[in-house]
């Protein structure tokens, strides 16, 4: 697909989307996104041969897919997509993130650049554009600047950027591999002095890990009358949620001290939920313990194999 395939204004836009070991839902994000900008970039994190089928895919609906030879993470499948995308003959003004499980509105990109629009006709210097509002996650929303809404630590996925802004705040941090990579990059935004301003009338349609509903004694744990029903990451995560929080704290902790202490609370929060109610706690635990002692250690990119087998105990 070229410029002259899709509206002008979203003609500056190119998609990056990650994805590893991909359900079908990727090609659902791919179709989503296909109509709307410039060109998509689909980067292959290693994924096994099953998931080839995928890929396919969205080859067929104009993807171009690029193939990571290793497991590296997403932020480095984004910035595989970014020097990608830098390399087009008419590189885009702006690249739009997304994960392989996220669906876009039909307008949604159209919203997201004339939320940029207005914001920089406010005064603004933007340094993102996130989806006003996100299935399952409460609401980003800071605060209002002469009419336009602004937003904290968006997800990563329907983020659209300028490429201008990733020239001034640099990539995507590799070494975080999964987890914190959107709220690291948010962190830099702020300390340049650019504001994330969220796009109204979008909702992204993502899937946010999986629904758990704990027993006890084989009835189900109520709460006021309720079921009690709980979101949790998939298992690996544990060690990434871990290590990684140690690490932003590390480079921005001493600016945003009571941010940084929220934050490490309402982790430590969920993870003592995981470890109370949801199966397979020594994993968790032994998870957390090794991620945080790497973090300590600064050791970053994929969990090193010692802690790999523990998932399979």
């Amino acid at each position: 697909m070229t410029a002259a395939d899709v509206p002008a204004a979203t003609a500056r836009v190119v998609a990056i989307i990650s994805a590893f070991n991909p359900s079908s839902t990727l090609v659902d994000a791919c179709r989503s996104v296909v109509g709307q900008v410039a060109g998509v970039v689909v980067v292959d994190d290693a994924s096994t041969e099953k998931a080839q089928d995928h890929f396919e895919a969205c080859r067929a609906l104009g993807c171009e897919v690029e193939s990571l030879e290793t497991n590296s993470g997403i932020a480095a499948a984004l910035n595989r997509g970014l020097e990608r995308a830098r390399a087009l003959p008419s590189p885009p003004e702006f690249i739009l993130t997304l994960d392989q499980d996220s669906v876009l509105q039909p307008d949604y990109v159209r919203r997201a650049i004339d939320a940029f629009e207005s914001a920089r006709a406010a005064g603004l210097e933007v340094g993102a554009v996130a989806p006003y509002s996100v299935e399952g996650l409460p609401s980003r929303v800071d605060k209002q600047v002469g009419g336009v809404v602004l937003g904290v630590e968006p997800i990563q996925s329907g983020l659209l950027i300028p490429m201008s802004v990733i020239d001034e705040v640099g990539p995507f941090r590799e070494e975080l591999f999964i987890d914190a990579v959107d709220t690291e990059f948010f962190m830099r935004l702020r300390d340049s002095g650019l504001a994330v301003v969220l796009a109204p009338g979008t909702l992204l349609a993502h899937a946010l890990g999986s629904r758990y509903s704990p027993t006890l004694f084989g009835r189900p744990v109520r709460f006021r009358g309720r079921s009690v029903s709980i979101v949790r990451s998939s298992t690996f995560r544990y060690y990434y949620i871990a290590r990684n929080r140690v690490v932003l704290n590390r480079l921005f902790g001493a600016r945003y001290r009571r941010w940084a202490v929220r934050e490490t609370l309402l982790d430590l929060r969920h993870v003592i939920i995981v470890l109370c109610l949801v199966p397979g706690r020594m994993r968790h635990l032994r998870l957390v313990v090794a991620g945080w002692k790497a973090g300590v250690r600064g050791q970053g990119g994929r969990m090193p194999a010692s802690v790999e087998r523990i998932l399979h105990r």
